[in-house]
């Protein structure tokens, strides 16, 4: 990544102080990113399959300041941070979040990993209703700024995220085997259009600041703050789904992307149930 492109990046996420390869620059702009780029799926569920290399990220996250989902979160995220030396690693996760009956899904989440003064750490911005807002040591619990999380080594070479919400409820496991540009090409194009996929389905927009997450699903807006309120309304219109977009998620979508979003959104099943 060249110099402008970072100083772009840095400006997105309203960090304009010094940056280096240190465990602090670390935590500052895991917890910038998901605050100020929002993850979001309206590509995919508008019938549009996201493009994840470098360049088409850049042009989409930043400069036309749109959110996205974990590809394209945390691509754009490894560059920037290989770019400030750090040795950033890729790896997918099978995703347990919100899963009835317990039961494993493919490989789909993409996730980051990188050592520092020889600890690892989990690195993920792209978690949707539960991305992290700091980077995660192994075998630890942390306390992060939105919430107590784990992670923690199973018996079949796997590590597994865990949130505490009264219990601790699991999110994601993964080995830490490393993936290719390739893997993730397949990956993306089968949660875009994949027939099983929820990513075409349903509308997921989510948000995390220092206060609270924020987060709609389909037609239902919540808002929970770091206490464990919650408030909850339902989207009746165009003009209030948009009104919702640019004061909470920091998003301005084209009038045309808009109606197209919206008549998908009013046809879409209501029944969708996530954990938040």
């Amino acid at each position: 990544m060249k110099d402008s492109a970072l100083k772009n990046y840095l400006e997105r996420i309203a960090i304009s102080e010094g940056v280096s390869g240190d465990l602090e620059t670390l935590k500052k702009l895991t917890q910038g990113h998901p605050k100020h780029i929002t993850f979001e799926n309206i590509d995919s569920f508008t019938g549009i399959v996201p493009a994840i290399d470098t360049a088409d990220i850049f042009h989409k996250l930043v400069t036309e300041k749109r959110g996205g989902y974990c590809y394209e979160q945390n691509s754009l995220f490894k560059e920037v941070l290989q770019t400030l030396g750090f040795n950033m690693k890729m790896h997918l996760a099978r995703v347990l979040w919100s899963s009835k009956d317990g039961s494993e899904t493919a490989r789909t989440h993409m996730l980051l990993t990188t050592d520092i003064g020889g600890e690892k750490y989990l690195v993920d911005v792209g978690f949707g209703s539960m991305t992290l807002t700091a980077p995660v040591l192994f075998h630890s619990e942390q306390e992060t700024p939105n919430g107590l999380f784990r992670l923690i080594s199973l018996d079949d070479n796997f590590y597994r995220l865990d949130v505490f919400k009264n219990e601790w409820l699991p999110i994601y496991k993964f080995t830490l085997e490393e993936v290719q540009l390739s893997d993730l090409d397949m990956a993306n194009w089968y949660v875009a259009t994949g027939p099983s996929s929820m990513f075409n389905k349903f509308l997921m927009i989510t948000r995390v600041d220092e206060h609270a997450r924020y987060a709609l699903f389909n037609k239902e807006f919540n808002i929970r703050d770091n206490e464990g309120g919650k408030k909850s309304s339902e989207i009746t219109s165009e003009e209030e789904l948009e009104l919702i977009l640019t004061n909470y998620f920091k998003l301005n979508i084209p009038s045309p992307l808009l109606t197209a979003l919206y008549t998908k959104l009013d046809a879409a099943q209501n029944s969708f149930q996530v954990t938040q």
